[in-house]
């Protein structure tokens, strides 16, 4: 329909501007009458397709309506299932951390009771260690030499000998009145002051 309105038009277009030029070349009456009723039919034509364009403007509006509606529908049903979905979440999650929280408490009241049994344990058996490795091995290579020159006057054997017996003896001013039996203590020289040193450690360690 449309498109006969328009081919119809299209005529009368160009009827209307032979009519125009013609009327403008020889202006009659005749030619006017032509031109008037050319003029009214083109705008019987024009009015009616007028009318189809506005009906179909009519459809297209209602069309989109009607989907513009139907796509918020869809969207508002969409927004309450994922609301109820994030309302509910949180219920199982606080649950599960309940049940951790409760799972992991008897392993935090242990731990305490764990050290309390191995401070004693390690204490003891450091002391231990200490006490077990004797006078001999609390003496370096170094101070060992030097102390059998300058102390024992080179003399290994009565070093040795004098250290083992000190090492079993109870106190620190025992283990002095022995050593001044053995060798002449002269508290100027640096190996006698430093092994004096290493007796007092002993005993103190050892008491």
């Amino acid at each position: 329909m449309k498109q006969k309105l328009l081919a119809d038009i299209e005529l009368d277009v160009h009827e209307l501007k032979y009519l125009m030029d013609s009327f403008t070349k020889e202006p009659t009456q005749t030619l006017s009458e032509l031109l008037k009723r050319s003029v009214a039919r083109m705008q019987g034509r024009l009015d009616e397709l007028s009318q189809e364009i506005d009906s179909v403007e009519l459809v297209s509006l209602s069309s989109f309506v009607v989907e513009e509606t139907v796509v918020k529908e869809n969207e508002t049903i969409a927004q309450e299932k994922d609301a109820s979905v994030i309302i509910q979440s949180p219920e199982p999650v606080i649950e599960a951390a309940a049940e951790e929280e409760e799972e992991e408490e008897p392993v935090i009241e242990e731990a305490p009771v764990i050290i309390k049994k191995e401070e004693p344990k390690n204490a003891v058996l450091g002391e231990s260690i200490k006490l077990a490795a004797g006078l001999r091995h609390s003496i370096s290579l170094n101070d060992s030499f030097r102390f059998s020159r300058e102390l024992f006057k080179g003399d290994t054997d009565l070093m040795n000998r004098v250290i083992e017996q000190i090492s079993v003896m109870g106190s620190y001013k025992t283990a002095v009145a022995f050593l001044s039996s053995k060798v002449e203590i002269d508290e100027e020289k640096d190996a006698v002051v430093d092994f004096l040193e290493l007796l007092k450690k002993y005993f103190n360690q050892s008491a």
